[in-house]
C-alpha cells in the first residue's frame, strides 16, 4: 500500500501543473469542445467535424458537468487515468516475469515515459490505458479481448493500431514452432481489433451517418498523413532529440532488452517498440505528446532491467549511480519545472491575451445561447467564451489543407489548397444554423492564422460581408454579428 501512495503522490506531482494552468495546449480545447457538445445533442461527425477518433470525445464529456466548459474534471480523471495505466502494466510485467519487484519497475518507468510533453490530458495518453489491458490479456493468451482493447485503444487513436500488427507479428513467429494453435490465435487477434470499430460503424449506421463516420474518422486520415508542413525534416530531428533525451533512462534500458529478449511475448514488445515509430512519425508533425505512444513498450520492456539495476544499485561504482540517478531527476524536474515556468510566464492556450480579451468581448457581448463562427485553428476561444461552434467546424484548417497554421512559411497561399467541399459546408452550416457571431482571428495572427486570411476565400467573406456586420476589434481579431438574428435556429439566441 506504502507503494501505490508513492507512486500516487508522483502522478500528482509529475501532472500538478494542469491544476494550476488549465488548458495546456488546443487538442485539450478541441476534446472539451466536442465534450460540451455532446450535453447539448451534437454528435462528432454529424454537427461537428475533426478527424480524431470518437471515443476521445465521449472520455471528455465530464468537462460540462458543472455547466461550462471547465478542464478540472479532466485533470482529476487524468491523475486516475495515469495511474491505472501504470498500474495495469505493472501487472503485465508481473505475469510474464513473476518478478514483483519487475513489475513496480514497470509503473515507475511508466511515469518517467510520460514526462515529454507538458501533463495534458489527449489521445495518447487515453489510448494507453486500453493498451496496457490489451498486453495483459495478450500475456494471459487472451487473444480476442487483446483485440477488442486494441480496438478501443484505436478508437482513442487511430495510430493504437500498431499494437495489432506488433502482436500479431509475433503471433505469426511464434507459428513456426507451434504450427497451428499461434495462427488460429492470430485471426482471434485481428477479429477483436475489427469488434469496436464495427460496434461505432453500426452505431452511426443506426442513426444515418455511417458516410460521415467512415469520412473522419478513417478516410480524411489518409490525406492529413501527408501534410507534416514546412521543416518537417528539421522539426522532426529536434522533437526526437528532445523526447527520447528526456526519456533516456527507459529509452536505454528498453532499446537493449529489445535485441535480448527471444520468448513470444518479449519478441512482440520488441516488435511494438520498434514499429511506433511508424505511428509516431506518420503525419510527419512529430508532436511531442505522439511520443506518449511509446509509454507502454518503453515501460514494459526496461522494466527487468530496471529490476535488476536496482538490485544491484550497491555494486555499481558511485559515477554509475549517480548518472542513472541523473538521468531520472534532471529530466522529471526540467519537465515539471517547465510546466510551472510557462504557466507563470502566460505561455498557455488560455493565457494569451489576446484569446482572453476576445473571450471577454463575446460574454458580454452575446448570450449563452448564442454560437460563433471562428475563422482560424483556436478552440480555446470558444471554451474560454463559453459559446459552442454554430457550424460543424470548431477549427478551419480542413479549409486549406489542414496544415498545421503554425508550420506554415511565409507567402504561403491558402486558396491552393482550398477544400471546396468544406467551403460549400461552412457557407450550407452559416445560412441554415445561422451563428449569431462571427470571429476572424487573421488580423490578430492567433496561431498564425494570419497567414490565412478570410480574403483568400471569397466566398465565404462574400457572405460574411452581406450577412454580418462588424461590432468590435478586440484583441485584434474582428468581431461580427448577424444583421437578422429572428429565426429560431441553432445559432439564435
Amino acid at each position: 500500500m506504502k507503494r501505490l501512495w508513492l507512486l500516487f503522490a508522483a502522478v500528482l506531482f509529475i501532472r500538478s501543473a494542469g491544476f494550476a494552468f488549465g488548458v495546456l495546449n488546443i487538442d485539450e480545447s478541441d476534446y472539451m469542445v466536442f465534450g460540451t457538445a455532446l450535453f447539448k445533442g451534437l454528435l462528432p461527425y454529424r454537427d461537428l467535424v475533426e478527424i480524431k477518433p470518437p471515443l476521445g470525445y465521449f472520455t471528455y464529456a465530464p468537462s460540462a458537468l458543472f455547466g461550462g466548459q471547465s478542464i478540472l474534471p479532466m485533470r482529476v480523471i487524468g491523475v486516475f487515468w495515469l495511474l491505472a495505466t501504470a498500474l495495469v502494466l505493472r501487472e503485465v510485467v508481473r505475469r510474464w516475469t513473476r518478478d514483483e519487484l519487475a513489475g513496480w519497475a514497470a509503473a515507475w518507468l511508466c511515469l518517467l515515459a510520460n514526462i515529454v510533453e507538458v501533463p495534458s490530458f489527449g489521445g495518447e495518453m487515453m489510448m494507453n490505458l486500453p493498451i496496457a489491458f490489451a498486453l495483459l490479456a495478450f500475456v494471459e493468451g487472451s487473444m480476442t479481448t487483446a483485440g477488442i482493447c486494441i480496438g478501443i485503444a484505436s478508437l482513442y487513436r487511430q495510430q493504437a493500431g500498431i499494437a495489432a500488427i506488433a502482436l500479431g507479428l509475433a503471433l505469426l513467429w511464434q507459428a513456426r514452432k507451434e504450427a497451428k494453435k499461434p495462427l488460429g490465435q492470430f485471426g482471434l487477434l485481428a477479429l477483436g481489433t475489427a469488434i469496436p470499430w464495427v460496434v461505432a460503424g453500426a452505431g452511426y449506421a443506426a442513426i444515418g451517418q455511417l458516410p460521415a463516420f467512415v469520412e473522419w474518422a478513417i478516410v480524411r486520415n489518409f490525406t492529413y498523413a501527408g501534410h507534416g508542413g514546412d521543416g518537417a525534416v528539421l522539426r522532426a530531428a529536434g522533437e526526437i532529440l528532445l523526447c527520447v533525451s528526456a526519456t533516456a533512462l527507459p529509452w536505454t534500458l528498453a532499446a537493449r532488452e529489445s535485441f535480448r529478449r527471444r520468448d513470444p511475448f518479449g519478441i512482440a514488445m520488441a516488435l511494438l517498440l520498434w514499429l511506433t515509430w511508424l505511428a509516431v512519425g506518420a503525419g510527419g508533425r512529430f508532436y511531442e505528446h505522439y511520443f506518449i505512444q511509446f509509454v507502454p513498450p518503453l515501460a514494459v520492456l526496461g522494466a527487468p532491467a530496471a529490476a535488476e539495476l536496482w538490485r544491484r544499485r550497491a555494486e555499481l561504482a558511485p559515477r554509475w549511480r549517480a548518472l542513472a540517478l541523473a538521468s531520472i531527476a534532471i529530466p522529471l524536474c526540467v519537465n515539471v519545472g517547465f510546466g510551472w515556468v510557462k504557466g507563470f510566464s502566460g505561455g498557455f492556450p488560455n493565457q494569451d491575451p489576446r484569446t482572453r480579451e476576445i473571450a471577454a468581448y463575446l460574454r458580454g457581448n452575446s448570450s449563452a445561447r448564442d454560437t460563433l463562427f471562428v475563422w482560424g485553428h483556436y478552440t480555446p476561444i470558444y471554451t474560454l467564451s463559453g459559446r459552442l461552434p454554430g457550424t460543424r467546424y470548431p477549427n478551419c484548417s480542413l479549409h486549406m489543407g489542414h496544415f498545421d497554421p503554425l508550420h506554415l512559411p511565409d507567402g504561403f497561399h491558402p486558396e491552393e489548397y482550398r477544400s471546396a467541399p468544406d467551403v460549400q459546408a461552412t457557407l450550407a452550416d452559416l445560412e441554415t444554423r445561422r451563428p449569431a457571431l462571427v470571429v476572424d482571428t487573421a488580423p490578430a495572427d492567433i496561431h498564425g492564422w494570419s497567414k490565412v486570411p478570410l480574403s483568400a476565400f471569397p466566398e465565404l467573406r462574400s457572405y460574411i460581408e452581406e450577412h454580418y456586420e462588424e461590432v468590435g476589434r478586440p484583441g485584434g481579431a474582428i468581431v461580427y454579428r448577424r444583421r437578422t438574428s429572428s429565426r429560431a435556429t441553432l445559432g439564435a439566441r
